[in-house]
């Protein structure tokens, strides 16, 4: 059939027919009758006449392809063989249409009907003929937009399936009409209705699709962001996710010619679906609306739903792009929904995708009104609220606490940094957060990877008027300003928040921890009238501090200390470091208690110290310079102590030197006293030797609150003493150790109570009256020497010696005895010699062994000067220390 299909030969298997034909001059007319034929693509039957063309007179044209009357019935074919058939007189572009776009489907009752010139086939005009064919398909595939019209690089349309329909060809015009399928690729998609359409098959040929969908609402996500219509939206629902049905309308309008400008037109309508647009934002609940979209954009119109436990209104959409002069200034297209709704703590608590903002929700009670925005710009949510918390009551610490019925503005800002998205730019964004005159945060971050990394921020609290904090060039900065500040609150509060992590657990520790760490502050400056941090309180206090990795380093200023300081946090291998060197310290009595507490800890959790202070006043006691060199060291057991290195005190007075550990005591350690109430294998022991070089001990006990109790005196301490405990919890009960006294040139003076009174028993002020001899002038204002020595040891808290010698200018003293430190209590022997001849001084300058005693020492010296002996007076001193008792000790014959 040359001049009628592309392919003009028709292959048949069987043809049969009735023909008849007159040939007059140059005119032919045929007539075909009980055609029956079948092939590969159809089997049917026909009846047909031709002429030949000719003029109005009659005559032959012998341009002309003549008159065609056919008209028949095909009982089965091939629908994707239809574009076969197709007469040349259709645009090519119709014909690879159809040949593409049906691509099966099996064709039943088609009729077939074609009346008129076959040069004017399809007949646009009724007027010039008639052109009809009808069939009804099913198990068809149609592509209606099939990928050899659309460009490379364009997502494909997804083909309807098993499709069930009515194919019409009427002149000029393709129907294919109440088409039932699904959606090739999206199983949760049914098909309702679909009709395509192409009105004029001839010249400029536009295909119209137009379908209803029903089924699951994420499967339908899945048909957008497959399909162009993702970049027809902006991939704005990229990372939505969501749950439950809805209904969809969708128009389409191909032109074949021109296919990119292509005409999209629908709507879903949710009948109370939950959505997620993305996983930074919230859960939608119960979302109720209708959304329509074109090829340039989708709108949302008074939808509502559930959101953060409160209801929400919203409408909004994409705004397509402003066309420009220049297509590189062009604005792209815009996402934005405008909401309205309350919200609930207990709800904002258990948000999920919201990450840091759901645990600080934790010290939310109540709710409060809010109006926000919510937009999306490179597949990235933008977000704006606003609200005046009005309603909810926040249990944050000072300044961000407020009642229930309090109003504090609050405006939070997520937005894309619109120079990142230039053409090779890493993708950034913007947090801002203000609370009232409060508070304002700013953090500038790089989004381009899975998790998202602070490039630099800013937090400013309690600035005043017309003070900021600009971002730095990199890092985070904070300026503080407030009366009052908590820091120990606020790292419970943070501590918490981010002890959560979405992340898996192999990864979580060391990935959230990097993350949350670009979110502190590097570079800090606080002015503060009070602050609380540690445990420990400073009061008008400037800091000005840097961190680097995890170390902060800081010059502070307050009542209570100023100097440098540098802290590294512990680690996976260690317990910290403090260094600092200070110009002056000021501990009160309650952070002692404080600092006692902290090391009453396990030793391997103390930090490492090397710390220098000029002037330290402990609990009202001036210490002088003190040097402090400490950390966990490796003992020769291999087990891991707290070694003190050193531990200097430098006063005009002295200069106490010392060093020791802190172990786990040995399970035969004795724990006696209340304090060692621990289990053998938790107990610590500290051991430290020291050596005091005193040049006034006078003014050394004045120093330490024991005023006029020595005059004078000078020497040197050097021993060793060990308790359980820590080395600021001097454990009495479980004391033990022993150390060396030599004290030269000095008188003990009355005493007032407490420790002291035991060096009022030394001072044996209440000696005169019991001796025979009047010594008063010796002895009434305390005992003047001109050295005390001998040797100490502790056993269990109680002080012993056998050795003590005293000189003074008329007598030599001896004790022997022991103390109980915890208790206050003595038991004490006094020998007092007087000097009435040279003998006394042979006595003292016979230093005592304290292996043999004060007892034989005195037997084998009054052997040798019996009139010593007459002279020598003995006494027995006890009881406690602020009530001795004074026993004169007869002599025996």
């Amino acid at each position: 059939m040359p001049g009628v299909f592309e392919n003009p030969r028709v292959l048949l298997d069987k043809l049969s027919l009735d023909s008849q034909w007159t040939w007059t001059g140059e005119n032919i007319a045929i007539q075909m009758r009980d055609i029956a034929f079948a092939g590969a693509d159809a089997e049917g039957s026909a009846q047909a006449s031709w002429r030949s063309g000719q003029t109005r007179t009659g005559a032959h044209d012998p341009d002309s392809s003549g008159v065609l009357d056919l008209k028949g019935v095909l009982t089965r074919a091939n629908g994707a063989r239809v574009y076969r058939y197709l007469p040349l007189v259709l645009d090519q572009p119709v014909r690879n249409y159809v040949r593409d776009a049906v691509v099966q489907g099996e064709l039943s009752d088609v009729k077939f009907l074609v009346k008129g010139a076959v040069d004017g086939i399809p007949f646009a005009d009724p007027s010039k003929g008639d052109f009809k064919i009808s069939a009804k398909v099913k198990n068809a595939t149609f592509a209606y937009v099939p990928r050899t019209i659309q460009p490379k690089e364009a997502a494909p349309w997804p083909a309807l399936s098993e499709i069930t329909t009515e194919l019409v060809f009427n002149r000029a015009t393709l129907d294919i009409n109440g088409m039932v399928a699904k959606v090739a690729g999206v199983p949760g998609i049914q098909v309702v209705k679909a009709d395509a359409r192409i009105p004029n098959l001839m010249k400029s040929a536009t295909v119209d699709v137009q379908a209803r969908f029903r089924g699951a609402l994420n499967e339908a996500l899945g048909f957008v962001n497959t399909s162009p219509l993702a970049a027809m939206t902006g991939n704005v629902l990229a990372k939505t996710i969501a749950s439950g049905s809805a209904d969809y309308d969708l128009r389409l309008s191909l032109p074949l010619n021109n296919i990119d400008q292509t005409k999209v037109q629908g709507s879903v309508t949710l009948p109370g679906n939950d959505a997620q647009f993305s996983p930074e934002t919230p859960q939608l609940t119960r979302l109720k609306g209708v959304l329509s979209f074109t090829e340039s954009g989708f709108n949302v119109a008074s939808a509502q739903a559930r959101f953060l436990g409160g209801d929400v209104r919203f409408e909004g959409g994409m705004k397509p792009p402003v066309r420009t002069a220049s297509p590189s200034e062009e604005a792209e297209a815009g996402t934005l929904f405008r909401l309205q709704g309350s919200v609930t703590a207990e709800a904002v608590q258990q948000a999920k995708g919201i990450g840091l903002v759901s645990r600080l929700g934790q010290n939310a009670a109540g709710s409060a009104t809010y109006n926000a925005t919510l937009g999306f710009r490179r597949g990235v949510a933008e977000v704006v609220v606003t609200s005046n918390l009005q309603g909810m009551a926040l249990t944050l610490p000072a300044p961000l606490n407020k009642s229930a019925e309090a109003v504090l503005p609050l405006r939070f800002e997520n937005s894309v940094i619109r120079e990142s998205m230039a053409p090779g730019q890493k993708l950034q964004d913007q947090l801002v957060f203000s609370a009232g005159n409060i508070v304002a945060v700013q953090y500038q971050r790089d989004i381009s990877d899975a998790q998202a990394r602070v490039i630099r921020g800013s937090i400013a609290v309690g600035l005043a008027p017309g003070e900021s904090s600009p971002l730095p060039e990199a890092g985070v900065a904070a300026n503080i300003r407030l009366d009052n500040v908590n820091l120990d609150a606020w790292e419970k509060v943070f501590s918490s928040a981010t002890a959560t992590s979405p992340l898996p657990a192999s990864v979580a520790t060391t990935a959230s921890a990097q993350q949350a760490q670009t979110y502190l502050p590097n570079q800090i400056a606080i002015r503060a009238k009070e602050l609380l941090a540690g445990g420990r309180k400073l009061n008008n206090l400037v800091i000005g501090g840097t961190r680097d990795g995890p170390t902060w380093r800081a010059n502070l200023d307050a009542s209570e200390l100023s100097g440098y300081f540098e802290f590294r946090p512990p680690g996976s291998s260690n317990a910290g470091r403090v260094f600092a060197r200070l110009s002056h310290l000021n501990v009160g009595q309650s952070t002692a208690t404080d600092m006692e507490n902290i090391l009453d800890a396990q030793p391997t959790s103390i930090p490492a110290l090397d710390l220098v202070v000029d002037d330290l006043e402990l609990s009202g006691k001036k210490f002088g310079r003190v040097e402090v060199d400490a950390g966990i060291r490796a003992s020769d057991g291999g087990a891991r102590e707290w070694r003190l290195n050193k531990f200097n005190i430098i006063t005009p007075e002295a200069v106490l030197t010392a060093s020791g550990n802190w172990v786990a005591a040995s399970p035969q350690t004795p724990a006696v006293g209340p304090r060692v109430q621990r289990p053998a294998a938790e107990r610590r022991r500290t051991v430290m030797n020291f050596k005091l070089d005193i040049a006034d001990s006078g003014l050394l006990l004045k120093r330490f609150g024991m005023a006029d109790v020595v005059r004078r005196g000078k020497g040197k301490m050097e021993g060793q003493v060990a308790w359980v405990g820590s080395p600021l919890g001097f454990d009495y009960p479980s004391m033990s150790g022993q150390f060396n006294v030599n004290i030269e040139s000095g008188q003990f003076l009355k005493a007032d109570p407490g420790l002291a009174k035991l060096l009022g028993v030394l001072s044996l002020q209440s000696l005169p009256r019991r001796l025979t001899l009047d010594f008063r002038d010796v002895f009434s204002e305390g005992f003047a020497f001109d050295f005390v020595r001998g040797d100490v040891s502790i056993s269990q808290g109680v002080a012993s010696t056998n050795n003590l010698q005293m000189k003074g200018v008329n007598a030599a003293v001896l004790m022997e005895g022991s103390a109980d430190i915890a208790k206050e209590t003595q038991d004490i022997k006094v020998v007092v010699v007087p000097e009435i001849n040279a003998g006394t001084a042979s006595l003292i300058a016979t230093v005592i062994n304290p292996a043999i005693g004060l007892g034989t020492f005195l037997a084998q010296f009054f052997l040798r000067l019996p009139l010593m002996q007459a002279a020598t007076q003995e006494f027995h001193i006890d009881g406690h220390w602020a009530d001795p008792k004074i026993t004169k000790i007869e002599k025996k014959r």
